[in-house]
């Protein structure tokens, strides 16, 4: 019988907002991913880009020790994270274009010890306007959840390579990046099964 490997948390994701909580959410679902999505509220209050840093300082991210603790299913080693990502999906429309550049090009970030593992994904100005350049019909915030049909069977990875097509044509944003990165761990997790 072959040997389980243990079920690490290989992505984070911190979202802006509702809309970005709930696509995120809706692909952590579908995908069965462990998958840890930080938000404020639920995704009721936003998070700004400005606001990152103090989130990023705060008990949970401040040191490698206190976000060992915090979320123990991350595998690491040596004072070292192991095949982990933490993206940030934000929308850019309510920061300065340097604050925009910074967060893109991870300048921000510097000093942080979570620097190396940060991916930013930005949606420019926003994530609805997003959608509607990548032909993806939402009208409202609890239009996200009709992205992926609700599935009561095996992995929905196309409806997801569906949406990353769609997304990686689209020059606003690099979220096809964070999807991109989700299939990919489902397929590892698939095997490994």
């Amino acid at each position: 019988m072959k040997k389980m490997e243990p079920s690490y948390q290989r992505l984070m994701v911190i979202v802006h907002g509702l809309s970005e909580q709930s696509i995120c959410s809706n692909i952590k679902s579908n995908l069965r991913l462990p998958q840890e999505i930080i938000s404020r509220d639920n995704g009721r209050c936003s998070i700004q880009i400005t606001s990152l840093m103090p989130l990023l300082n705060d008990s949970r991210f401040k040191d490698y020790k206190s976000f060992i603790r915090a979320f123990p299913k991350v595998e690491h080693s040596k004072n070292q994270l192991k095949n982990f990502q933490l993206f940030i999906v934000m929308d850019v429309d309510d920061c300065t274009e340097d604050e925009k550049r910074k967060f893109k090009d991870k300048s921000m970030f510097d000093g942080h010890w979570l620097k190396d593992y940060i991916v930013p994904i930005y949606n420019d100005p926003n994530l609805e306007e997003t959608m509607k350049k990548a032909s993806i019909p939402i009208n409202k915030k609890k239009e996200y959840i009709t992205i992926f049909p609700t599935s009561h069977g095996d992995l929905d990875i196309t409806v997801a390579e569906k949406l990353y097509e769609k997304l990686k044509n689209c020059n606003c944003t690099n979220m096809d990046e964070y999807i991109k990165t989700c299939i990919e761990n489902a397929r590892a997790n698939r095997c490994n099964r």
